[in-house]
């Protein structure tokens, strides 16, 4: 290695880290712009803030995915990610010119969401917009919701109250697979996330709530399996 070549690696190692820790600080400043409808410049920020993420993971922007993260550790930066994607979603739909970006924005969003706590304020967040008609582009924002809706494999509440991996989580989880083939389903899936889940978390420190919540989902879990011997047995 030539002498000038290390130098330049080098001076690359500095960078690294301190615009990782300069991170927050763009983000902040994004945050503050957008607020302002001072658009251009809140697109700037969020992108030196991501472009610092990615650079400290190796990677181009494009790439930030959730699973370089801490999944537990990282959980604040995570959200803070998802709200940068869907800022900069909302900036680029914008303009007709930039709605293929809006839209992969939107998929980093959505990326960055499911599977997570945050996933029903998230989910409110994005339907509270579409409700709104702000969209340039609505079709992709109402599949973005729905996506979050669907593809999440997530039972909070069950997972708050078993544990991730208990079975009665598990039992849930194949219910909800099941509610997704009909229509009234994905109605009751838009509840639980949108009002149910909201509703657990603002009250559960509350004395006896998360047990009377923990009484109604094992009558649910014992219901399932109820009706699952039945229709073995019928078949």
């Amino acid at each position: 290695m030539s002498f000038n070549n290390k130098t330049k690696d080098d001076e690359s190692i500095k960078v690294i880290p301190g615009a990782y820790r300069e991170r927050l600080t763009y983000l902040r400043k994004a945050q503050e712009y957008s607020s302002a409808d001072e658009i251009p410049r809140a697109v700037e920020n969020y992108g030196k803030y991501l472009n610092a993420l990615a650079l400290f993971y190796k990677v181009e922007e494009a790439g930030l995915n959730p699973k370089m993260f801490d999944q537990e550790k990282d959980l604040p930066e995570l959200f803070l990610i998802s709200h940068a994607y869907w800022d900069l979603a909302k900036a680029y739909d914008r303009s007709p010119n930039l709605h293929l970006e809006s839209i992969r924005c939107l998929d980093q969003f959505v990326k960055f969401t499911i599977g997570y706590k945050y996933q029903y304020v998230n989910a409110r967040t994005i339907k509270a917009f579409i409700k709104k008609r702000l969209a340039h582009n609505p079709k992709a924002f109402k599949e973005a919701f729905e996506r979050i809706n669907i593809e999440s494999k997530g039972c909070f509440i069950a997972s708050d109250l078993y544990g991730e991996h208990h079975p009665k989580t598990y039992a849930l989880r194949a219910f909800k697979t099941t509610l997704l083939k009909t229509e009234v389903g994905l109605k009751a899936i838009d509840f639980y996330y949108n009002s149910l889940c909201p509703f657990y978390f603002k009250l559960k420190k509350i004395p006896g709530f998360s047990i009377g919540v923990l009484f109604v989902l094992d009558l649910v879990v014992v219901c399932i399996k109820t009706f699952r011997w039945r229709n073995f047995e019928n078949n």
